[in-house]
């Protein structure tokens, strides 16, 4: 498998925020050459990056973390469909729970993690229309929906997805935000709109805490 980086954090995002965690990032993304506007991960969009690592090493590595809790991400994790099953039915079958994280453009195929967290690229991503909207018939209660905004009419777009929609999987929004310390006005009044935004559509307000603990890097 390409595989850019394994490391062992917490979750930064999402329903398991603050959960020990140990990160499995993959190396390629189906949208390389061009990238998602906000995309943070710029070093494992291209496939050529990387090294390869079977799966026993991904495992072994893994399991060499104190952690009952694995994170496979990208780049685009499903470009490697079969080695990224096997994977999971490797550290699950070793009682460690395991969650996706994708963009939603790819369609899985024989993989069954304990948790999927699946993208919908709003407006100012660039991808906007990537998303499968299959994967609203797969994702189940135990999943989360997520929703990355930068602008107001990405909010326009979460509304009228919502609208009228009746989903499993917890849905999530994820302000983009330069975070520092202190927080800037401008990034305040955003992550204020958001969070007003989610109290009214009652979805849940998912901010990035690792950028706000270690920055915008590699390997945390």
């Amino acid at each position: 498998m390409r595989v850019n980086e394994i490391f062992q954090s917490i979750q930064g995002e999402g329903v398991r925020v603050g959960v020990p965690a140990v990160f499995v990032r993959l190396q390629g993304c189906n949208f390389f050459p061009s990238r998602c506007s906000y995309c943070d991960t710029q070093y494992a969009v291209d496939p050529k990056g990387g090294e390869d690592l079977s799966v026993s090493d991904i495992v072994d590595k893994v399991r060499s973390y104190v952690c009952s809790y694995a994170c496979i991400s990208g780049g685009e994790p499903l470009l490697q469909m079969s080695e990224v099953a096997q994977l999971v039915d490797r550290l699950q079958g070793r009682e460690i729970e395991v969650e996706i994280e994708t963009n939603g453009s790819v369609l899985p195929e024989n993989i069954r993690p304990s948790h999927w967290n699946v993208d919908v690229k709003c407006l100012s991503s660039g991808f906007y229309g990537s998303f499968k909207t299959k994967w609203l018939t797969r994702l189940r209660n135990r999943d989360q929906l997520k929703f990355v905004v930068g602008t107001k009419e990405d909010l326009n777009f979460v509304r009228g997805f919502l609208n009228g929609a009746r989903l499993r999987p917890t849905v999530l929004v994820s302000p983009i935000a330069e975070v520092g310390n202190p927080l800037g006005n401008w990034n305040r009044e955003w992550l204020q709109e958001c969070a007003e935004f989610c109290k009214k559509q009652n979805v849940r307000f998912s901010l990035q805490i690792h950028k706000l603990i270690w920055g915008n890097k590699k390997g945390v």
